[in-house]
């Protein structure tokens, strides 16, 4: 037998961002937020939407030494968002940001939107939402799926890879839907 941890998301192989369903958003986009700070402190990037619910959207977790500065002490992260859909741009502005634990974050309970055309091939919002990974976008327009994983209902969590543009999103064509065994 094997196990399947319920609270990962099926890893799908890179697609061509014309091959995803990228998860949809609705209600008042978040801000862009810029957050300087001591590189040797950790630090969570909250990213709000906007009134009237302030809910969350996403929280980026940088812990101490996880971003490194080119000079000083201080790093620099912009947070930008892609309105109408779940997705963030990271960029370091004269810092790098190294492996070592980074992590995004999105919160899709209440502006959660299936795009056009996955219920047809899902069959259902929740199997379509089963298949939710983060993934992050390449220069090539391929969508390179990250382990993600479900730390609560309606939350899905991944480690940053550096500086870029990360979404939620599913393959249109599901690479087969597999059963869970304890």
């Amino acid at each position: 037998m094997v196990n399947v941890d319920p609270n990962a998301t099926p890893l799908s192989p890179p697609l061509p961002v014309g091959k995803v369903f990228i998860l949809e958003s609705w209600g008042t986009p978040p801000d862009d937020t810029t957050v300087t700070f001591l590189a040797s402190e950790p630090r969570t990037i909250v990213v709000r939407r906007g009134g009237p619910d302030n809910s969350l959207f996403a929280r980026v977790t940088l812990p101490a030494g996880t971003v490194a500065p080119a000079r000083g002490d201080s790093a620099t992260v912009r947070v930008a968002i892609r309105p109408g859909a779940y997705g963030i741009e990271l960029v370091t502005e004269d810092s790098v940001l190294v492996r070592g634990g980074a992590e995004v974050t999105f919160s899709y309970a209440i502006h959660f939107i299936a795009p056009d055309g996955a219920r047809a091939v899902y069959g259902t919002d929740l199997r379509f939402e089963r298949y939710l990974g983060i993934g992050r976008l390449e220069a090539d327009s391929m969508l390179v799926f990250l382990d993600s994983w479900r730390p609560a209902s309606d939350l899905l969590t991944a480690r940053l890879t550096g500086p870029g543009r990360y979404l939620v999103a599913a393959p249109r064509a599901p690479p087969g839907f597999r059963a869970i065994v304890f």
